[in-house]
């Protein structure tokens, strides 16, 4: 609790909202997909963080195919300051 000093106490409230509904959203999943292959909470979090890594390699695809440029799925995806080509 020392490393909350520093911060007002609206501030603490929201981290503590924000902490307790991704906790409502891996329990929901859990019960929803409880399986012989997903049976505790990290599982559940590493299937989120590969669904979410799926689906943001799969935009980067399918942006580089539909334009053919690198330099703008780069700059779209990474948020890098490319200059365009």
């Amino acid at each position: 609790m020392a490393d909350f000093r520093v911060q007002s106490f609206e501030a603490v409230d929201k981290y503590i909202l924000v902490v307790q509904l991704a906790w409502a959203y891996v329990e929901q999943r859990l019960a929803q997909e409880r399986s012989a292959q997903i049976n505790s909470y990290g599982d559940i979090i590493r299937l989120h963080r590969d669904q979410h890594a799926i689906d943001w390699l799969s935009g980067a695809i399918d942006m580089a195919i539909e334009t053919g440029n690198a330099d703008l799925v780069l700059q779209r995806f990474l948020r890098l300051e490319i200059p365009v080509s």
